[in-house]
């Protein structure tokens, strides 16, 4: 099998300068990250098979510049609606974990066209307040992200990336992890949506998908055994096989779990 190896890519946009890396071929897909910032992994760069995968980065993460104006997580789902117009023509499947599907929900609500389907994965964005506050403390998260800490993979960003994520994340309001708006304009989503949740994830309530599924007309709720938030990591093989069932077969994924057909 080829390895398939992510390119570097900056879109000029009127918001400004948006970064991107970009690999595989096929109908578009716009891969949005959580808040550690880009990393390639294997439900990714499997999705990059059968895809031309698109992955921006949210100014300011990975030592990238914000943007003037842009200071809210609703803010950059309207900036990702313009990459889409300038890289996929308008419309594309859209898959986001954690704060990426935090936008993603954003992205359905505001620029509605530019989505079908949608993919939430451990969604961000929902934990209410009146539950305990997250912990950004790194032996915390540590312990909260992974089921399987001994698949982390190895850190590869310097710790100015670090950094700098850490302060995108205040500048954008993320460390609250409550929208209240969005948690009021969930029944606009109206594409096709898969709702994905790990059944040990302690940092995204449960209480929170499943208003997904109830508000979202074309919602679908699956659980993933196993898996704390940082799904992709800790079950890779089973995430990335629903990603790409749903992906192909769209509603008739939950009928028939057989093998994903070609995407036409």
């Amino acid at each position: 099998m080829t390895e398939l190896s992510f390119q570097p890519g900056r879109a000029n946009l009127p918001a400004g300068s948006v970064d991107y890396a970009c690999a595989g071929e096929g109908p578009p897909l716009f891969y949005l990250h959580p808040a550690a910032g880009f990393r390639v992994t294997p439900p990714v760069e499997r999705l990059a098979r059968r895809f031309r995968v698109i992955a921006p980065v949210v100014p300011g993460f990975d030592g990238t510049p914000m943007l003037n104006g842009v200071a809210t997580v609703a803010g950059i789902a309207d900036v990702y609606a313009g990459l889409i117009d300038a890289l996929a023509g308008g419309r594309a499947a859209v898959v986001g974990q954690s704060l990426g599907a935090w936008v993603g929900a954003w992205l359905a609500i505001r620029h509605a066209a530019k989505v079908e389907p949608l993919i939430l994965a451990s969604p961000a964005g929902l934990r209410p307040p009146s539950m305990p506050p997250l912990s950004f403390d790194p032996a915390v998260m540590a312990r909260q992200l992974y089921s399987h800490p001994e698949r982390r993979p190895p850190e590869t960003k310097t710790p100015e990336q670090l950094a700098a994520n850490r302060k995108a994340l205040a500048h954008y309001g993320i460390g609250t992890a409550w929208d209240a708006e969005l948690d009021r304009r969930l029944g606009e989503i109206g594409c096709l949506t898969l709702v994905v949740h790990g059944t040990k994830d302690v940092r995204v309530p449960v209480e929170a998908v499943r208003k997904m599924r109830r508000e979202i007309p074309h919602a679908h709720l699956v659980y993933v055994h196993d898996a704390a938030h940082a799904i992709e990591t800790d079950q890779p093989e089973r995430v990335g096989a629903l990603y790409e069932d749903f992906l192909a077969r769209g509603e008739a994924f939950v009928v028939n779990a057989g093998r994903a057909p070609e995407v036409l």
